[in-house]
């Protein structure tokens, strides 16, 4: 796999992939836990690959946080570890999955983790009792894996068609202009 350089393409996209993940989950916010979250980062993380889903999520955490005025150790650090497993898993390990019913099938141990890490601070940090973490939050949790196992299902492939043919034609025209560049060069 040949390493290309950050370049503007590159910083506008990740700009643009941002302002989507955070404007639709603040858009949403008046549905609890109905959002397209982990849907996005699962897209992006499948297009756009692990260090720019990375810097997404980063951005979007922080963002979050800021605007909701929830930055702290309580939130901020398990938001960011919870949404940040989810690149990793994807481009490690789920690398060669591309059916969206196997991602949405991922969609649910995605969204228990994030909580868990959450509960898991809460625990340590406030001494909120996990067994009464979950009884109080159990709908909100399947709100949220329904949310985003329908989300991957219904819109995964006609998005990813979408990123992807973005990226094609800028790399072709890059790489048309190249040759261009290349036969215009005498030979030496």
């Amino acid at each position: 796999m040949k390493k290309r350089k950050l370049n503007t393409y590159d910083i506008v996209l990740t700009g643009i992939l941002t302002a989507i993940l955070f404007v639709q989950e603040e858009a949403l916010t008046f549905i609890p836990n109905v959002q397209l979250t982990v849907f996005l980062i699962v897209l992006y993380a499948k297009t756009v690959g692990y260090f720019r889903t990375s810097i997404i999520v980063f951005i979007h955490v922080l963002l979050d946080n800021l605007v909701m005025g929830s930055m702290n150790v309580i939130t901020f650090v398990p938001m960011l570890i919870g949404w940040e497993i989810i690149p990793l898993v994807i481009c490690t390990i789920g690398r060669k999955i591309e059916k969206p019913v196997y991602l949405a099938l991922l969609s649910i141990p995605f969204v228990l983790i994030y909580d868990f890490i959450f509960a898991l601070f809460n625990y340590w940090i406030l001494d909120i009792d996990l067994i009464t973490w979950y009884t109080g939050g159990i709908i909100f949790d399947i709100v949220l894996i329904m949310s985003s196992f329908l989300s991957i299902l219904w819109l995964y492939n006609p998005l990813k068609r979408v990123i992807d043919s973005f990226d094609n034609k800028y790399h072709k025209k890059k790489d048309d202009s190249e040759e261009t560049d290349n036969e215009t060069k005498p030979q030496e």
